[in-house]
């Protein structure tokens, strides 16, 4: 496996595995061409496992980012279905450490919606501890069909000292 940030040529390729109606993957690239994030893709040979995006401007829910003030977050961790728990989200977090530490970052961050267990067991394992700070984010998604769905999640923020 390997992580690296997204490249231009990367993007187009990102479109065809991973198609989302609203764009995700370029609005995820636009925020690292501004120097806000960097949008690191998984791959193993030519195939797209996941992504996940490092906010090197801090956390991103109001109450995280009052409680951690200097702590980068990484959000939007995903991996698509059928390469689930074969190492890619641990790939992943360590590449995302790793630039954390490179930038002389001394803790880390994940988000965790609150019921994903199989998630916040992961990162748990890795090392992420709970804070029992919440956040409600608000975020719309389109379905296979284009369908909106408007939703409200909450997620506790895990943090990492490095």
């Amino acid at each position: 496996m390997e992580v690296r940030p997204c490249s231009e040529q990367d993007l187009e390729r990102v479109r065809r595995y991973w198609p989302t109606v609203d764009d995700v993957a370029g609005s995820h690239y636009a925020e690292q061409r501004d120097g806000a994030a960097t949008f690191l893709l998984c791959w193993k040979g030519s195939e797209l496992l996941g992504w996940a995006l490092v906010q090197w401007r801090g956390c991103v829910g109001e109450n995280a980012r009052a409680a951690f003030p200097s702590c980068v977050e990484v959000n939007h961790l995903q991996v698509r279905p059928e390469f689930r728990g074969r190492g890619a989200g641990t790939a992943i977090l360590a590449a995302a450490e790793q630039r954390v530490r490179e930038r002389g970052g001394g803790q880390i961050a994940v988000s965790v919606a609150v019921g994903n267990t199989g998630a916040a067991r992961l990162y748990q394992r890795l090392g992420y501890v709970p804070t029992s700070v919440l956040d409600a984010c608000s975020y719309s998604w389109f379905d296979d069909q284009g369908s909106r769905h408007d939703e409200v999640e909450t997620s506790e923020l895990l943090l990492k000292r490095l």
